[in-house]
């Protein structure tokens, strides 16, 4: 799961709203990194600077699942997700 580090858009002086607002995206959540850990996933800082679909986000980061399936959210893990989420 992609998501935008707070602290790195705020550090860069940027509104975070602005940021993760923009018209290619439907609409986002907010939800602290300690709600991944604490569902048993994993994040991390994974900057998109090197794919020429995408546009370079150096504030991107990912949750990935447990080690032996990284690309695989149980429904435990889901539904931990949105209730930690704002």
């Amino acid at each position: 799961m992609s998501v935008d580090i707070l602290k790195l858009i705020e550090n860069a002086g940027l509104n975070a709203q602005e940021f993760v607002t923009t018209p290619v995206y439907s609409g986002s959540v907010s939800l602290k990194a300690n709600a991944a850990f604490t569902a048993g996933l994993r994040i991390g800082y994974d900057p998109k600077n090197d794919d020429p679909n995408l546009e370079d986000n150096p504030y991107h980061g990912e949750v990935w699942g447990p080690h032996d399936k990284p690309n695989k959210f149980t429904r435990r893990h889901k539904r931990a997700l949105v209730e930690a989420s704002e």
